[in-house]
């Protein structure tokens, strides 16, 4: 059974990956730096920029590429100092 090409390059957030957050594209299964097969440093804007992962319960090899923004992060020195 042929698998779905689209399936095998996702984005994810790096903290959510470093906390195990990532779900396989294939299973649902939860992956995370433990399963990390190899690193990708030739993409910008920090290292490393992704990561070859293979899922722990259905064998699947697919790629994480990190997303450089984070939707519920605190913002950064834009907001005014609140008074005490």
């Amino acid at each position: 059974m042929p698998v779905d090409v689209s399936k095998r390059r996702i984005s994810a957030d790096r903290i959510d990956f470093l906390d195990s957050k990532v779900t396989c594209p294939f299973c649902g299964a939860q992956v995370g730096p433990r399963y990390v097969t190899r690193e990708h440093l030739d993409v910008p804007p920090n290292p490393p920029y992704a990561a070859s992962v293979v899922c722990p319960k259905d064998k699947e090899a697919f790629e994480v590429v990190f997303r450089t923004e984070r939707s519920d992060a605190l913002p950064t020195g834009d907001a005014a100092p609140t008074e005490r």
